[in-house]
């Protein structure tokens, strides 16, 4: 019977398997021990029919002691080289655990410190209550407002009511990406408005620009009680006559301006919020000690609360210098204009005011703007939607006050027979484009029809034009 080498080949690897079952611990020194035994054999004669591979597989056993192969190991086992290098990547692996451990902070109670995963999530979980907590004080505060928003003394005319020139695309798009509010401040007896400013925002960068409109202002003022149109009077007349309405119908006409929104306050309310915050640093010049104290005085007597009927108390100043000012002290401070700068004097004093005051306000607690609110809802007339005054909150920390002005830009003392002493601009129309440019951008504005006709009518009547201007 012939044989393939196929068949050597299988016998051979199936002796070898069956050699490594049998192989010892000491199986290296035994084949060592045998391969010596087999060469003394061959030198005496003995072992001469020992067969060849048994001594060639005492060299592998001898050789496996010095990193060889072990004898009786199938070159072709697979599993056995997988084996191997699962155990090279264990013995890894716990050299790796064991660096870790070695260099791992150990806290002085003997506790590992939590892994870099376990921190990362303690974070996250900081994060998102103290998110929760802010979200918590938010709900609180607008549900606060709601329930104080009936306080506040609502218009009695609608949106539609407001009067709007009719004005070019060009001109309303222009306007367009503005919030423009007017700010009405009563005087003590209620009836006039001593603060006609008009409050222009910037919705894309925050910016507010303050324009205080002259009290004295002789311009066209419609009398909505008795329907006359063509009136001319002082500018807080319009409120006298008309209120609110009256008072935003005054600016749209003359002004070329869309307003629907308003804010209407008195001294009590000014009074009470400059208190809230701490009252006002405020540097009072040595000119208006002669007068100032009679104002505190006259403000005191005649500042009260329309909600409770409340009086502020007060005290009156040592003499001038930079101090700090309550409320009523504040609110007299902004009233004085014989001999510091007359009307405009005032005016200017006004705009400082309130832009101080929104500074403080913009560094308020939540809780300290809740008291606020409280204070000065009773004592507030607006047309603002709830949804409105929220819409501004969230902004208050970007808003900004970057330009304050009084309007007209242009004007004359003079005394008309029908108003007394008044303010009269030289050039209504000319004042007009340059408000547009400074509160809209628009450079270029054309002034209406309405206000040109206006503008004409002021010069018929008091012989003042752009003519006599002397910049």
């Amino acid at each position: 019977m012939k044989y393939r080498d196929e068949d050597y080949e299988y016998e051979r690897r199936r002796r070898e398997l069956e050699q490594r079952k049998r192989v010892r611990p000491d199986a290296g020194a035994a084949a060592q021990r045998r391969a010596a035994s087999g060469s003394a054999g061959r030198l005496t004669g003995t072992g001469a029919a020992r067969p060849a591979r048994a001594v060639q597989g005492a060299e592998r056993s001898a050789g496996s002691v010095s990193g060889r192969r072990p004898i009786g190991v199938d070159p072709y086992d697979r599993s056995r080289r997988a084996s191997a290098g699962t155990a090279r990547r264990e013995r890894a692996y716990e050299d790796t655990v064991s660096r870790k451990r070695a260099v791992q902070p150990v806290e002085k109670s003997g506790k590992k410190q939590p892994s870099k995963k376990a921190r990362k999530k303690r974070r996250l979980r900081r994060v998102l209550f103290a998110i929760e907590g802010l979200l918590l004080v938010l709900v609180l505060a607008c549900l606060f407002i709601i329930s104080k928003w009936d306080l506040i003394q609502k218009p009695n005319f609608a949106e539609k009511d407001v009067h709007i020139n009719e004005l070019s695309q060009q001109a309303i798009e222009s306007m367009s990406g503005y919030r423009t509010i007017a700010v009405f401040g009563r005087d003590e007896e209620g009836s006039h408005s001593d603060v006609i400013m008009i409050v222009n925002i910037n919705n894309e960068t925050g910016e507010v620009s303050l324009t205080s409109v002259l009290r004295d202002t002789f311009w066209n003022v419609p009398d909505i009680t008795n329907g006359i149109e063509d009136k001319y009077a002082k500018a807080n007349n319009a409120y006298h006559t008309g209120g609110d309405l009256g008072a935003l119908n005054a600016l749209n006409k003359n002004l070329d301006l869309t307003i629907t929104e308003y804010v209407t306050v008195n001294w009590y309310a000014v009074a009470q919020v400059v208190d809230l915050i701490g009252g006002l640093e405020i540097d009072v010049p040595e000119s208006m000690m002669g007068e100032i104290n009679g104002y505190i005085t006259n403000t005191q007597e005649n500042t009260v609360s329309d909600a409770t009927g409340a009086i502020k108390g007060t005290t009156q100043l040592d003499g001038p210098g930079l101090q700090l000012l309550d409320g009523i002290q504040t609110v007299a401070y902004c009233r004085i204009r014989h001999n510091n700068g007359g009307d405009d004097g005032r005016a200017q004093r006004q705009r400082e005011v309130v832009g101080m005051i929104l500074e403080e306000l913009k560094s308020c607690s939540a809780a300290k703007l809740m008291d606020i609110c409280n204070a000065v809802f009773p004592e507030v007339s607006t047309n603002l939607t709830l949804a409105d005054v929220l819409s501004l909150v969230p902004d208050i920390g970007k808003y900004n006050i970057t330009a304050m002005s009084a309007f007209p830009y242009h004007q004359v003392d003079a005394y008309v027979e029908s108003s007394g002493s008044v303010k009269v601009p030289l050039g209504l129309a000319e004042d007009v484009s340059e408000l547009h440019a400074n509160l809209f951008g628009d450079m270029d504005y054309t002034p209406s029809s309405t206000v040109q006709q206006i503008s004409n009518k002021i010069e018929d009547l008091t012989g003042y034009s752009a003519e006599d201007r002397t910049d």
